[in-house]
């Protein structure tokens, strides 16, 4: 796979990317942080204006229903969330209007989401006269600013594992923003080139990576959990799981030993099998997502691996049904930095 021009602006420059399809909800009234509060892993209770912080939304189960950004703006909360979770956490919500002193507002229609990934990414914002507190004071943390006329929100937030950035911006002024981004050298990056570098950075996608089948455990997203906060929807699962040390499986970095031709819903049936010892042959993972990565120079994945396999550099068969159609690597995460398995 050659490396594209798009590729490397997220890799050595800044890219954007545009998921104005996420949701944004805004929550108002003196109970908005209470409810919240209730349904999440994490706290929202301590959050300042200016602050934000990521958070799960569990079943009673301790599964992931959903995953948001919750940012304190002013005296609200707004949340952002991905496309595929919108109507669910907005029909969610809505149940607790009627209890008074609450309110969901859907601005997902009126205002737009770009991002910015790459290390040049800090220089991009202060060009636009974004000032705000060090990764080392606040890793979370937004502002408001006006560029060429436009008041947009900006908050730093990592999609990828370099810095980055969320602008929300009015939706009829999306095309005003970009262009001042392309003056600044900001270069645009298409879907594809994304979810190339989201894979290498081993950052789940929800809906893929992430969803219902997993508990917030499993994925290793444990910044979106508070330990200290006081109970929430799932909270007895998740705690007892952590305090137990390990659950039973955890997403994992995997190398492949050629590129996997499949239609995206086969990919949910590959199987990782155990190849060595007495349980050689038991099903031990299964995979998630894949890509050609230009860093690694070949073939990777993502995938849940049992917890008795989750070493580096253990070998799992790739099978479909009954063909075996690989072997699979497991591996650090990030994969950048790592060299090809062939090499």
């Amino acid at each position: 796979m050659s490396e594209r021009s798009d590729y490397q602006a997220m890799r050595s420059g800044v890219g954007l990317i545009d998921l104005s399809g996420n949701g944004k909800l805004r929550l108002s009234g003196t109970n908005a942080v209470q409810f919240l509060n209730g349904l999440v892993s994490n706290d929202v209770k301590s959050l300042q204006p200016g602050e934000g912080v990521l958070v799960a939304f569990p079943n009673l189960q301790g599964k992931l229903l959903a995953l948001a950004r919750v940012w304190r703006d002013g005296e609200t909360l707004l949340l952002e969330v991905d496309a595929l979770n919108r109507e669910k956490i907005l029909r969610n919500l809505s149940r607790f209007v009627p209890a008074g002193n609450f309110f969901v507002t859907d601005e997902s229609e009126a205002t737009g989401l770009l991002a910015l990934a790459g290390p040049e990414a800090p220089r991009i914002v202060a060009a636009l006269g974004v000032e705000l507190p060090s990764p080392g004071e606040r890793e979370r943390a937004m502002t408001r600013v006006l560029v060429d006329g436009v008041e947009i929100l900006v908050a730093r937030h990592r999609r990828l594992a370099a810095e980055g950035f969320d602008l929300f911006v009015p939706r009829e002024e999306l095309a005003k923003v970009r262009e001042s981004l392309a003056r600044l050298g900001v270069v645009e990056v298409d879907a594809e080139t994304f979810e190339t570098a989201r894979i290498e950075d081993g950052i789940p996608r929800e809906g893929i990576d992430t969803g219902e089948e997993y508990i917030i455990l499993e994925t290793g997203l444990e910044e979106a959990i508070s330990y200290t906060k006081g109970c929430y929807l799932g909270q007895e699962v998740i705690a007892r799981i952590h305090w137990r040390g390990q659950p039973a499986r955890r997403m994992r970095g995997l190398r492949l030993d050629k590129p996997l031709d499949l239609a995206p819903e086969r990919l949910g049936q590959i199987e990782l099998l155990a190849v060595d010892g007495a349980q050689a042959g038991r099903k031990v993972g299964h995979l998630t997502s894949t890509t050609i990565s230009p860093v690694v120079e070949g073939p990777i994945a993502l995938g849940y691996v049992h917890r008795h396999y989750l070493n580096t550099g253990t070998v799992l068969e790739i099978k479909i049904g009954d063909e075996k159609i690989g072997e699979a690597i497991v591996s650090d995460l990030p994969f950048r930095g790592q060299s090809s398995p062939t090499a």
